[in-house]
């Protein structure tokens, strides 16, 4: 019994091998692309069980960016070789085609997750469902005075980096210069933007606090983008 498990875990092995030994780079302009190269780190586990769904399951990053791993299948025996290979988007949505569970050590295992397009990312960094731009994010408002507003008269192009800028909603009073933010989501992590409006908005400290708003988003701290289009060096 233990030759026929060790035969079946092996074809299980060559099974996951066929398509995914070589992973080919991402390129730069793939939209849910990984983003900067993690750190190469290689390490070999022992496949302990593996499912392949029919139907891909749709999963979401959050705030994280989950390191990708390239995988080497065993050609003789149930291993799997994982080499870091980049990070996935903060804030995506992405498939999942394929679990795998390894063995870490004696007394722990851990699932990895086949992100399709991308690589092998471990199970629990991903989130079920899709990505929506209000999770995780508390709604609270904050009344500033307006100090000046400018509409732009060509649209500025901007980007975010690893972190996701949190995405306010306005209110601007009928009868006094006074406007509202209230939270609204965050934008996604390293993805360009159009920006077509500036503020400058002073908070109950008397503090002037500069504002853009994202086409199409909302309102965000100018602090929080960076002028030019996203590119993975950054």
């Amino acid at each position: 019994m233990d030759i026929l498990k060790k035969t079946l875990t092996v074809l299980t092995a060559l099974a996951l091998m066929a398509p995914l030994a070589i992973v080919a780079p991402v390129s730069a302009k793939t939209t849910t692309a990984t983003t900067t190269q993690a750190s190469v780190k290689k390490q070999t586990y022992t496949i302990l069980s593996s499912s392949f769904y029919k139907t891909a399951k749709t999963y979401h990053t959050k705030d994280a960016k989950p390191v990708v791993y390239k995988a080497v299948m065993g050609a003789d025996r149930p291993t799997m070789t994982l080499t870091a290979k980049g990070k996935l988007k903060a804030g995506t949505t992405y498939k999942v085609t394929k679990q795998v569970k390894v063995k870490i050590n004696a007394k722990k295992s851990q699932k990895y997750s086949y992100v399709k397009g991308q690589g092998w990312v471990v199970s629990s960094k991903l989130t079920d469902g899709k990505f929506k731009a209000a999770s995780g994010v508390k709604k609270t408002a904050t009344k500033y005075t307006i100090v000046s507003v400018t509409a732009l008269k060509k649209a500025k192009t901007v980007h975010t980096k690893d972190a996701r800028p949190v995405v306010y909603k306005a209110a601007v009073a009928a009868d006094r210069p006074t406007m509202t933010l209230t939270t609204n989501g965050k934008l996604k992590a390293a993805t360009t933007y159009k920006v077509t409006k500036q503020a400058k908005l002073k908070n109950a400290a008397k503090k002037t606090v500069a504002f853009s708003y994202v086409s199409g988003h909302g309102w965000v701290l100018q602090r929080d983008l960076t002028n030019g289009q996203f590119m993975n060096a950054d």
